[in-house]
Formats: C-alpha cells, sequence, structure tokens
C-alpha cells in the first residue's frame, strides 16, 4: 500500500493511491473548468465587438454622418449607444431618425470609434467575417466542453497525451 501526505481541498490528508488518483483527476477538472470558463468569455467578449462592427459596416454612412456631425468623441459614443442626437448635425432628417435608433454596446461604440477606414475595404469586411465564424465556432465548443463531462475528459486526456509525446522518453533501465 502507499501511503501519501497530500493538500486536499485546502487541508493536509493522508491518501492512498486511489485518493490520489482521484484528488488529481478532480484538480484536472477543475483547472480545465476554469480555463475554458476564461477563454469562453473572452470569445463571448470578442463576438460582441465583431458583431458591433458587423453591424456598423453596414450603415457606415450613417456613422460618417454621426461622427462628422459631432462636437467630441462623447457625443458620437453618446448617439451610438443611447440614439441622442441633440448637437449633432445630419445632413436629413432621415439620417437623424436613424441615428436614433442605433443601440450598440458601450465595448461595439468603442471598437466603432477606434476603427481605422482601411477596415472598409472589402477584403477586411471578410475577413472579419471569416473571423466571426471562427470565434462562433470556438464558442460553441468551448460551451460544449463545459457542459459535457465526456468532453472535458476528452480535452484533458489529448492535453496529457501533448504532454507524453513533447516530454515522454523511453525507459533506460531493463527489467529482467
Amino acid at each position: 500500500g502507499v501511503n501519501m501526505l497530500a493538500i486536499y481541498n485546502g487541508r493536509p490528508e493522508t491518501m492512498g493511491l486511489r485518493e490520489i488518483i482521484r484528488a488529481n483527476v478532480d484538480f484536472q477538472f477543475e483547472v480545465a473548468r476554469r480555463k475554458y470558463t476564461n477563454l469562453l468569455a473572452k470569445e463571448q467578449e470578442k463576438k460582441e465587438i465583431q458583431e458591433g462592427l458587423i453591424k456598423a459596416c453596414n450603415v457606415i454612412d450613417l456613422i460618417i454622418e454621426i461622427l462628422r456631425g459631432s462636437r467630441d468623441r462623447n457625443m458620437a459614443k453618446a448617439c451610438l449607444t443611447e440614439g441622442k442626437t441633440e448637437g449633432i448635425r445630419f445632413k436629413s432628417r432621415e439620417s437623424k431618425i436613424m441615428a436614433e435608433q442605433l443601440m450598440f454596446t458601450e465595448k461595439q461604440a468603442n471598437a466603432i470609434l477606434d476603427m481605422r477606414l482601411y477596415k472598409l475595404i472589402g477584403l477586411e469586411i471578410e475577413a472579419l467575417i471569416n473571423e466571426h465564424e471562427e470565434t462562433m465556432a470556438n464558442i460553441y465548443r468551448y460551451e460544449d466542453i463545459l457542459e459535457r463531462r465526456d468532453s472535458m475528459a476528452q480535452v484533458i486526456m489529448n492535453e496529457l497525451d501533448g504532454y507524453k509525446k513533447e516530454y515522454g522518453r523511453a525507459r533506460r533501465t531493463a527489467i529482467e
């Protein structure tokens, strides 16, 4: 038998081999859960910004009109997020009505205001759409990993196999 002293759930415990293996597996699942929760949050934030930029590309003429008619960044941001058009000069009444209906989130509005004009090139828009599709695929994959224990187990096994391939080496001694 094997008895080992280990810190488990914040306190020292003497464990046998089965308990050590079970604790290690639980730890691996907890690490993977935290990792993929973090990755999912980042991808969802990226998705929000990408959707705002795609929506902005569809109404770019209106956004340029808002930017040209605004006195400062805060005025343009208020128009993009809350639909406030006071003090902004528009070319037509229709533009003002459409600007009042824009409801971007805070992050989307910041991304739009920070966007460079070269992003309006057709290839850049296609690249943005492709990146958005990739982001959606990652979100679906991360949600699947977090919701299903067997998916997470498969990911953990693949990571451990990767460690084995990278750091593993043949036995140096012979058993006779």
